[in-house]
């Protein structure tokens, strides 16, 4: 079955469970890097916002032989999950005076974006693009955002060069910057890992100073000595297009100072970036590589940046291109 086929069997599927209260439509969405997904637009009767439920993951169960009544379990549970309870009051969106304060921005693949980037302001950042979208306050709807395009210019009468200069401002502060040595990231991980498991276990709620010793325990049996601090993710408290904090100001160059030296920076993906110092040990194209294999392996296609490696200097106290 074709997954386009098998949107349509889920669309029918869902229509029956729930009848006249919505219209449900198959969509195709483009994401980061072109990529095409498919999904369900649950619309509601006098409601102003639609969930939007993926279907890609489902249909990969369910070619692997998952049966069609789990498959809809789980589209169901989706859907009362995020459906809204309320209309959202979007009347903010049609003033910039009454929205430029939550105006920030995140960083693409200029190569891989073409198609986007005909529709979107944006600013070319070496190889990548400086694109621009709305924070929708929590208070509103959880941590949802608009993406900003070109009839939204049109719309608000402003510039460009305008809509740069208030993400510039803003993104520092609703998406603040975020350091953590390898070895702490790896901690976080394992403690949550380990809060998770416990729960599952014991059917309640962890106590913070087990899972604390526990995950330190674990951090040490699988590490030992081996971490030396000689690796940094740098993204932001949100963890979510994280990457953009390589255009905060002066950021890199108060860490490079802190450290004491050079940075070698590594996109892990659009939400964060790994920092290596620079020993004078390292070389640039094994590290290119690196970035190359992991992109083309671990990280999902949708949130690859790039392939490239760059470079900060303390001397320029500039970001500059390797590879």
């Amino acid at each position: 079955m074709e997954i386009m086929d098998f949107c349509q069997k889920v669309r029918k599927s869902l229509n029956t469970c729930i009848g006249e209260k919505v219209t449900v439509n198959v969509k195709r969405i483009v994401k980061n890097n072109g990529i095409v997904l498919h999904s369900i637009v649950v619309s509601e009767k006098e409601m102003n916002i639609s969930p939007n439920i993926y279907l890609d993951d489902l249909y990969k169960e369910y070619e692997e032989g998952e049966t069609f009544r789990v498959v809809m379990d789980e589209v169901l549970r989706i859907y009362e999950e995020s459906r809204m309870k309320e209309n959202m009051d979007m009347s903010f969106f049609l003033d910039y005076e009454n929205m430029k304060e939550q105006v920030i921005y995140k960083v693409i693949s200029y190569e891989k974006n073409q198609e986007l980037l005909r529709q979107v302001p944006h600013i070319v950042f070496l190889d990548l693009a400086i694109v621009f979208y709305c924070h929708v306050p929590k208070r509103e709807l959880g941590s949802a955002t608009i993406m900003i395009y070109n009839n939204h210019l049109d719309m608000w009468k402003i510039t460009k060069e305008q809509l740069y200069q208030d993400a510039r401002r803003n993104t520092p502060r609703i998406m603040p910057a975020r350091l953590l040595s390898m070895e702490e990231v790896v901690q976080e991980l394992f403690l949550q890992d380990i809060k998770e498991e416990r729960k599952e276990a014991l059917k309640e709620e962890t106590e913070e100073t087990w899972t604390q010793k526990a995950c330190e325990q674990l951090l040490q049996s699988l590490t030992g000595d081996a971490m030396d601090g000689k690796m940094y993710v740098l993204g932001n408290r949100m963890k979510l297009f994280g990457a953009a904090v390589l255009l905060y100001e002066h950021l890199l160059e108060r860490i490079a100072d802190k450290i004491g030296k050079n940075l070698f920076i590594l996109p892990s993906s659009i939400h964060e970036v790994l920092l290596i110092p620079d020993d004078e040990e390292q070389k640039a194209e094994e590290l290119w590589k690196m970035v190359c294999e992991i992109n083309a392996t671990e990280v999902e296609p949708e949130d690859v940046l790039t392939d490239s490696i760059y470079y900060f200097s303390r001397k320029t106290q500039k970001m500059e291109k390797l590879f």
